[in-house]
């Protein structure tokens, strides 16, 4: 069978969600309701693509922007017969079948999208409904079929007689169509209706009374093709949309002890035997490696972790890399392009900033190292800051291998402490540290006798 084209009707404001952005850019389970629908068309095999934009327009361009799709623009919105008619001169000259989805019905699988191109092409029909079996119809336009299957009618609930309203097959309003009969249909279209648009679901009725065959193919799952049109029905996407992310990955053999409280987008990628404990978020592009332990209330975001790396209660990690067996937190905060190394270890109220932590290395107590760079085997003691900002800039400091810097010392950058150095507790380091020296700065100690005592009597 050959591969059907694919229109994404997604140029709708999404009045009823309240919000500044256009419906098709609201986010769900990690990316926009746009990119759910491309990728379940790309995914099913359609090409060409082409994603009918409106509201947001721009922003919608750079959103689609690495995608692989024609872009055609519904400038006055009137109705979604009208975005497919704004969508037909990126299709001239095709011949073959077109589906029809849209941008806020993203929970739709391409197995499901592939079935209806399949039973349409089988079909013959002229055009396939795709419906569901919906357990309250209410709202919803209802499938009348005749006794040989066929769909006979398509009944809005508000039209549709008491007896039509019992029916509970609904119309999902994805479609499957030979673009030829469609783009032949769509001139004779009427906006003659209170909204004053020109509606898709127009096509069906205009087909059954021209003679042309009608099909359906019924989606198994009602809630694959619901809707998003308020927040509450955002929400219930939401909650399918992670529970499948969930399931899929203990499939793979990801250990999630609490499931319904683990927060994981859905392009993380978690290798098998990771634990995951409650309360934990895995956003954006994350890959995770095997044999892990994320603790609870740990967040992790658009970052690399190798095999056997531990991350303790509540602690965050953005667009970085850990690798193999390295160590982290609790209450830690790695952020903005750091690299830490097989077998580090940063502890408990360490701060991380675009710096590079070399293996072995230890940086346990109360740190900051920011536009470092941090050898091998060395030691960072509790309450170490790199001072990389003098106001106007940001400077940078490097630690060689081997290093052992001492509690609360600071180190001025731009400075290098070299290998195998020792930096003296409490000392404030303004110049480069000779490889194998001692570095202390810091004032001589003083003593003076019995002058708490004095002060209690004062």
């Amino acid at each position: 069978m050959p591969s059907p084209a694919c229109i994404i009707l997604a140029a709708g404001e999404g009045t009823r969600l309240k919000s500044k952005y256009a419906k098709a850019l609201q986010p769900l389970c990690g990316k926009p309701l746009i990119l759910h629908a491309v990728d379940s068309a790309q995914a099913a095999g359609a090409d060409p693509i082409v994603v009918v934009i409106g509201a947001g327009a721009e922003q919608m361009r750079t959103v689609l922007a690495d995608t692989d799709v024609r872009i055609t623009h519904q400038a006055e919105r009137k109705g979604t017969g009208h975005a497919v008619m704004c969508a037909q001169a990126a299709l001239e000259g095709y011949q073959g079948d077109v589906l029809v989805t849209c941008a806020d019905i993203p929970l739709v699988r391409p197995q499901t999208l592939s079935q209806l191109a399949a039973g349409h092409s089988q079909s013959g029909a002229a055009a396939t409904v795709l419906t569901t079996i919906c357990p309250d119809p209410t709202g919803y336009g209802r499938v009348v079929r005749g006794e040989d299957g066929r769909v006979r009618q398509i009944v809005e609930h508000d039209d549709a007689s008491p007896q039509v309203q019992q029916i509970k097959e609904i119309n999902t309003s994805i479609y499957c169509f030979d673009a030829a009969i469609l783009f032949g249909a769509l001139p004779r279209l009427s906006a003659d209706n209170v909204q004053d648009e020109y509606y898709l679901t127009d096509v069906i009725p205009e087909l059954l009374d021209e003679g042309h065959t009608v099909a359906a193919v019924t989606a198994p799952d009602w809630q694959e093709v619901m809707g998003i049109n308020t927040r509450a029905q955002h929400a219930e996407a939401e909650r399918i949309a992670r529970d499948r992310v969930r399931q899929r990955l203990m499939d793979d053999g990801v250990m999630l002890m609490d499931p319904a409280s683990t927060f994981i987008d859905c392009q993380v990628q978690i290798g098998s035997d990771t634990v995951i404990w409650p309360g934990a978020a895995l956003l954006g592009q994350t890959q995770i490696g095997s044999d892990c332990l994320i603790e609870s209330n740990v967040r992790i975001e658009n970052c690399q972790i190798a095999d056997r790396v531990q991350i303790k209660h509540c602690s965050v990690v953005t667009d970085s890399r850990l690798a193999n067996e390295v160590q982290v937190g609790p209450f830690a905060h790695i952020r903005d392009d750091s690299d830490i190394h097989q077998q580090a270890c940063i502890g408990s109220y360490a701060e991380v900033v675009r710096s590079v932590v070399g293996p072995r290395s230890y940086n346990k107590h109360f740190s900051y190292l920011g536009d470092a760079q941090v050898g091998a085997d060395v030691n960072i003691g509790a309450g170490v800051i790199t001072c990389n900002y003098d106001g106007q800039a940001k400077h940078r400091t490097v630690i060689e291998d081997g290093a052992f810097v001492g509690s609360d010392v600071t180190v001025v950058a731009p400075v290098t402490i070299g290998a195998r150095a020792y930096i003296g507790a409490g000392s404030v380091i303004t110049k480069d540290v000779p490889p194998d020296a001692l570095s202390v700065s810091r004032g001589p100690q003083k003593n003076i006798e019995d002058w708490a005592k004095q002060r209690r009597e004062q």
